[in-house]
């Protein structure tokens, strides 16, 4: 009876054991059939089979053969490579990527799964591009240009926008950072590299003075604390220029102006009168300059000379040189001719200085001056003979920095980039017809070469030449209201 019953249960438990074996197997099985259908959908998913390209002197075009319900999006990213995403698996034999070797386009990089995909077109530089489907059979295809030209805008604020320019055209690449500004929103401020003194600083610097929404470098200068034009800033006379030349400033109406700006002053005594060779320059062997606070603390001459300080058309005060400068008083610093015609003054006499600008200039708040003129009535109209500007400005492609006003008054700051990989530079006639490109009705050139700068928000948005910020003398900035 015992063994019996040991029999039955083992024999009960072969049968349990044998169940459970189909049952795995039958498990197994159906395993592999459900991995098979997968395998004959992948199989059956549409997917892109076609790669190819083909290159001329001024393009790379690329084209993808497409299945008729392909989605694709294609966007250029910041480093300018092309990103393009398929909703469809692409062809192993391309997941390697594709070699082009191109000078544009050098390789393709693809990424696959068995849903989806991406390639990435490499650019070596900015370049632009094209894109648009064919038909019959429908076809994807993306033009990468070798010779391009293009902006990209952006609004940073209102009466604010920042405009990236790009080109290349045969083989010589250009590369702009530029803002647009209206007057309704800002104003233009003029800003000594001394904040209130004449010195040397940065743009960025500078553009912190006032906390200003852009700024660009802007006057010529010298080896001192000297700047070269006629400079007007609040309504106060900054430095004069014996040459007539170009200028952008405001007018007492707040109106955006540029023209031919001229300097001449004349000093009135009992004695006689005397022409003034400058505001705040270099006194010489032979000459009157007048010095104000913007100078510095003193005129720093020697006492080879006659200083008058002057209030208010009186002389309050008489020394040999490096007269104290202080707001409200001007000093006529005289040696040669000059200061033999003046000796003799006293304390209490009267010394009337006159500084005359040309109209509308006259009553004008701001002025920088610096020259030459780039456009005139939106036509190019280079005045570098005229105002005597020589070669170091006008004798090869540089980097270029102006100031424009558009045919719609608003104002644009121009920073072109030059001698550099990214950007060769332009000649000043490039320069003008770019601008005219860009709309502006009238423009004057600013300092060139390793001085241009453009600054955003206080940040750097140009590659300066040096490879850093140059010390300059000035800058023009936009303010808001």
């Amino acid at each position: 009876m015992n063994l019996k019953r040991i029999f039955i249960f083992l024999m009960v438990g072969m049968c349990i054991f044998q169940l459970s074996m189909a049952s795995a197997k039958s498990k197994v099985d159906l395993s592999k059939d459900i991995k098979t259908q997968e395998v004959s959908q992948v199989v059956d998913k549409p997917i892109i089979n076609t790669i190819r390209y083909s290159k001329s002197s001024d393009k790379v075009r690329i084209v993808f053969d497409l299945n008729k319900d392909t989605k694709y999006d294609v966007k250029q990213q910041q480093n300018g490579d092309i990103m393009v995403d398929f909703s469809e698996p692409i062809d192993k034999q391309y997941l390697n990527g594709i070699n082009v070797n191109d000078d544009i386009v050098p390789f393709m990089e693809v990424y696959s799964d068995d849903k989806t995909s991406c390639v990435v077109i490499k650019i070596a530089d900015n370049s632009a591009y094209d894109m648009g489907e064919l038909n019959n059979p429908r076809r994807l295809y993306i033009d990468v240009q070798k010779d391009y030209e293009y902006s990209i805008t952006k609004e940073l604020e209102p009466g604010l926008t920042q405009i990236s320019y790009y080109s290349k055209k045969s083989g010589v690449k250009q590369q702009a950072q530029l803002v647009e500004v209206s007057p309704k929103y800002f104003k233009f401020v003029p800003v000594l590299g001394g904040g209130d003194k004449m010195a040397k600083n940065t743009v960025s610097a500078m553009s912190d003075y006032v906390n200003a929404a852009v700024a660009e470098n802007a006057s010529y200068f010298g080896p001192g604390r000297e700047l070269y034009g006629v400079t007007k800033i609040a309504g106060d006379l900054v430095s004069s220029m014996y040459l007539t030349r170009t200028a952008f400033g405001v007018l007492s109406d707040g109106t955006p102006y540029i023209d031919d700006v001229s300097y001449s002053g004349i000093v009135q005594s009992k004695n006689g009168d005397v022409y003034v060779s400058g505001l705040n320059g270099t006194r010489t062997s032979d000459s009157v300059m007048l010095y104000n606070q913007y100078y510095g603390k003193t005129t720093g001459t020697d006492n080879s000379g006659i200083e008058y300080v002057v209030k208010d058309n009186k002389i309050v005060k008489i020394n040999n040189g490096n007269s104290i400068l202080k707001p409200g008083e001007i000093v006529v610093s005289a040696t040669g001719n000059g200061k033999n015609i003046l000796s003799g003054l006293n304390v209490g006499d009267d010394l009337v200085i006159n500084q005359i600008l040309n109209t509308p200039w006259d009553s004008a708040t701001d002025i920088l001056g610096v020259g030459p003129r780039l456009v005139k009535d939106g036509q190019v109209d280079i005045t570098s003979a005229v105002e005597q500007i020589g070669p170091d400005v006008t004798g090869a492609r540089a980097p270029r920095t102006a100031v424009g006003i558009l045919r719609n008054g608003n104002v644009l700051f121009a920073v072109l980039d030059g001698r550099q990989a990214h950007s060769k530079g332009m000649m000043l006639d490039e320069f003008a017809r770019f601008l005219i490109g860009m709309d502006v009705v009238e423009a004057v050139n600013f300092d060139g070469g390793g001085s241009s700068e453009l600054v955003i928000g206080g940040k750097i948005v140009n590659s300066p030449s040096d490879g850093m910020e140059r010390p300059v003398a000035t800058a023009l900035t936009a303010v808001r209201r």
